[in-house]
């Protein structure tokens, strides 16, 4: 028995699904030169595009919901491109072009995408490199260039903006702009040489945090100035991250639009951590100064949807130590039943709505 949109995908996933609305297209092998642009069907609809796969949880739970709400909707996976995927656009703005699938799946008519989830970005080349056969570097080029081009031609909503995304490898550049907004972030320096980190500590008095710079997925160290030396002493040409460690209740933020959830997280590790998975999460209702803050951080890096991690300190101050423009959610969710993922599915689909009533005016 089919007792859920979620059973219903996953009895179907031999086949390839559009959902748009009430209306599904449910395809298994048919010809490439038969497929037909279905995606804007007899009432109009537009689409939100997900850019991810499936196989990815977070993904697939943003899908599902906006499935569940009755809103057209499709993944677009870059690993397809170019040998499993055609794409043919414009130059015109806005961009009018077509995504084909060569197996059959049915077209997406790039003018009907009124807003995207980006859920894969950072790891677009990695997801081209890995696809079957190995391109070499020129097409690896040549792929990322003609999807830049595409994703920067969509005049659409996007969570979140390319360029945000693409600033957010730089964490160190990403604090220094949240403090040219008064707020309090940890002192932190990039350094290989060890002489200007000790007066760095001398200055903080304190255990630093400490990782090579750039290696964001990895876990900080925490150590006095002898640990550091002897790191130093085994990577001694390489760049290394120093950073105040700021005492205080450790918390995780998420910022989607306007709402702003929160939870304080119960870590035996003596740093902030990257990951949840392994931690508790209690939800907290922040003081409106620290959602004033989140907010703001948020909006100084143009990011509509992100994790923060900041510091509470025992005299009551905020200090933002980290910002995820791309952040996993699911642990946290489930652990505080707070409603991040259907927050932003309603920051998606009312994107999408505003959109697709603003053309229709412009029509009429």
């Amino acid at each position: 028995m089919i007792s859920s949109w979620l059973d219903f995908t996953q009895i179907c996933k031999p086949f390839h699904l559009q959902f748009c609305g009430s209306m599904i297209y449910l395809f298994a092998g048919m010809d490439r030169d038969n497929t037909e642009v279905l995606r804007r069907n007899t009432s109009g609809e537009t689409m939100i595009l997900v850019l991810g796969t499936a196989e990815d949880q977070h993904a697939a739970a943003i899908y599902n919901k906006i499935i569940a709400r009755g809103n057209c909707v499709s993944y677009f996976d870059p690993r397809l491109y170019p040998r499993d995927m055609t794409v043919t656009y414009d130059g015109a703005l806005p961009m009018t072009g077509t995504v084909r699938f060569r197996d059959g799946q049915s077209a997406i008519d790039l003018s009907t995408v009124n807003s995207v989830y980006c859920r894969q970005w950072d790891d677009l080349l990695a997801s081209v490199s890995a696809a079957g056969a190995v391109p070499d570097a020129v097409e690896i080029r040549e792929t990322e260039a003609s999807l830049g081009c595409l994703f920067r031609g969509l005049e659409c909503y996007w969570v979140n903006p390319i360029e945000s995304l693409n600033n957010s490898r730089y964490r160190i550049h990403q604090l220094q702009m949240i403090r040219t907004q008064g707020i309090r972030v940890p002192e932190i320096i990039v350094s290989n040489d060890f002489r200007r980190v000790q007066a760095f500590f001398s200055l903080t008095n304190e255990e630093l945090l400490y990782r090579p710079s750039g290696w964001h997925s990895s876990s900080w160290n925490v150590g006095q100035i002898d640990d550091i030396g002897r790191h130093m002493a085994d990577m001694p040409v390489t760049p290394v991250e120093y950073q105040e460690n700021i005492s205080g209740d450790e918390v995780r933020a998420y910022v989607i639009g306007d709402s702003v959830f929160a939870g304080v997280i119960d870590s035996m590790e003596p740093e902030f951590s990257s990951h949840l998975q392994s931690d508790h999460v209690r939800p907290i209702e922040l003081p409106q100064e620290a959602k004033r803050i989140c907010r703001r951080a948020a909006a100084t890096l143009n990011l509509r949807f992100c994790s923060i991690d900041m510091r509470i300190t025992a005299a009551g101050d905020y200090a933002i130590i980290d910002v995820d423009a791309n952040p996993m959610f699911l642990h946290f969710e489930q652990t505080t039943r707070l409603p991040v993922s259907d927050r932003l599915v309603e920051l998606l689909i009312a994107a999408d709505v505003d959109a697709f009533d603003s053309r229709r005016i412009a029509s009429a």
